[in-house]
């Protein structure tokens, strides 16, 4: 069987996160070629490193993706490079800790809002306006979190991805007819001890642990190969173990 994502060509940001590094291994592994933005060098460097046991052309930009001129040096890029864009992964963010009545910080609520919503606005203006004028039936992924519903009680984190959680339902339905999928991805706990095991967690009901990063990155596998998703858009797809699920009756009324 031909790889699911053969010759595809994508492109990821956030690229040395724990999500993301296992979101471009993945894809990587079905023969997808990967292209990445991450604002660290260091982790450029490792994950140009760990794609070369895939065999498939892949290149790190070394930039920070809430600057709009950043996003158009990448596209024009890849446009004077000649690479068409067919799978688009909106993975990059940040979290603060902050809250309401304590730490507010007007000036750090743009700066969550620049990185985890604005920017990958942008960015997927530029690329789903590539996609359209080569008539590529193009797949765009946006992580977002369980925090779109669940509180976080770091509210502007939550925010922006509530935000992107509605965004997604609107290129859905805007890009429909250009035969472009927009869909995404809402992790729980996601992180593995030293030895690659999860890490127990007391408040997810299935398997008691976090959540292994690869498993992220074959659910985006999933929505981007047209083989299992040809006709899913505006889904956001939760992969939380339950965590979502929790409440005080789980601890009130536990399970005998």
């Amino acid at each position: 069987m031909e790889a699911l994502l053969q010759g595809k060509n994508v492109l990821l940001t956030g690229g040395g996160g724990n999500i993301s590094r296992n979101i471009a291994v993945e894809m990587g592994k079905e023969g997808a070629h990967i292209y990445f933005a991450e604002i660290g060098p260091k982790e450029v460097n490792a994950l140009e490193h760990e794609l070369e046991s895939c065999r498939i052309a892949s290149r790190g930009f070394n930039l920070d993706i809430s600057k709009s001129k950043n996003i158009d040096r990448l596209c024009d890029w890849l446009l004077d490079a000649g690479i068409p864009i067919d799978i688009l992964v909106n993975n990059v963010g940040v979290e603060l800790d902050e809250t309401f009545t304590g730490s507010f910080s007007l000036e750090e609520w743009h700066r969550v809002f620049d990185t985890n919503v604005l920017g990958p606005a942008y960015l997927t203006k530029r690329v789903s306006q590539m996609m359209i004028d080569r008539h590529i039936h193009g797949s765009i992924l946006f992580v977002t979190s369980i925090h779109q519903w669940v509180i976080r009680r770091h509210p502007s984190y939550s925010g922006s991805k509530a935000a992107l959680g509605m965004i997604i339902k609107e290129l859905a339905v805007e890009l429909a007819p250009y035969k472009i999928r927009v869909n995404g991805i809402a992790p729980g706990y996601v992180r593995e001890g030293p030895d690659g095991n999860p890490i127990e967690h007391k408040y997810t009901p299935l398997y008691g642990s976090s959540i292994n990063p690869c498993y992220i990155g074959r659910a985006a596998v999933y929505l981007a190969a047209d083989y299992f998703s040809k006709f899913t858009t505006g889904t956001v797809l939760k992969i939380d173990a339950g965590l979502s699920l929790y409440n005080h009756l789980n601890d009130q009324n536990p399970l005998r």
